[in-house]
């Protein structure tokens, strides 16, 4: 795939994964709209990447928990009259509480930004990039698609609805000239554990940056790869979680969270 002078789109970009993602195309030519709800942290990653990278980038600030919040945002983008080749899908937040006793607007919010903006968003450019023959979507899901999540439950849905979607959509359009990419990390170091209530535990055995997991992403959508689960340590939990019986793996993953203290 040819990427210098492209233009993508990347969601949640102002840190964290997203604002990785976008160093990580900028450093191979990529022009970048960044969007995100931080309007200052934007500007700030638009002035690095084209002062450092010689690209092009514009900024839109959008709100994906609002209802309207996908579609305005791709309407915004149309605005701007560029040809977006690339959907970087990364914008998602969590919540480590059980669901009984969560914020019901928070978990609707975490339903829009997670699922309904990845398949607005995407419904919005694929034909496009489909009728070009060239581009793709690379979605941020996480390795908490493959199990239960107790704790976590609307999370953890989310994220395998994000999962499965690419999974069909890759085969959508396989032969078209578009790829589909699902980078699934697991733990990063980043903003979403301190937004998801999550102390630091024993995970950090696994943890990848931010930097690390953006670049083995791209990587894969390069390569043409439909699951991207970056990091040892990730890949064979993920194993583990597939052979053996869901319930046992809710069961530990319960425990887990309780003797960490964020059972809530």
């Amino acid at each position: 795939m040819e990427l210098s002078g492209s233009w993508a789109l990347v969601t949640g970009a102002s840190s964290g994964i997203g604002a990785e993602l976008a160093r990580a195309l900028a450093a191979r030519g990529v022009n970048l709209v960044l969007t995100a709800r931080s309007h200052e942290k934007l500007e700030s990653l638009a002035r690095e990447l084209e002062q450092k990278l010689r690209i092009e980038t514009r900024v839109v600030i959008g709100d994906l928990a609002r209802p309207d919040g996908a579609a305005a945002l791709g309407s915004d983008v149309d605005a701007l009259g560029l040809e977006v080749d690339h959907l970087i899908a990364n914008a998602g937040f969590g919540d480590a509480c059980a669901v009984s006793r969560a914020d019901p607007d928070k978990l609707v919010e975490m339903l829009r930004v997670n699922c309904e903006a990845v398949v607005v968003l995407t419904r919005h450019f694929l034909p496009r990039m489909l009728s070009r023959g060239r581009g793709g979507v690379l979605f941020v899901a996480s390795t908490a698609s493959f199990q239960p999540m107790p704790f976590m439950a609307t999370y953890g849905a989310t994220k395998a609805f994000v999962t499965s979607f690419a999974g069909a959509l890759a085969e959508e359009v396989r032969g078209t000239g578009v790829r589909v990419t699902a980078l699934c990390p697991g733990p990063v170091p980043t903003g979403f554990q301190a937004a998801a209530g999550i102390e630091p535990g024993m995970e950090r055995v696994a943890a990848l940056s931010a930097e690390e997991t953006a670049e083995r992403g791209v990587v894969a959508y390069l390569a043409g790869e439909e699951l991207c689960v970056p990091g040892v340590v990730n890949r064979a939990q993920t194993l583990v979680s597939k052979v053996m019986p869901r319930r046992m793996v809710a069961s530990a993953v319960s425990f887990a969270m309780k003797r960490s203290g964020r059972a809530k």
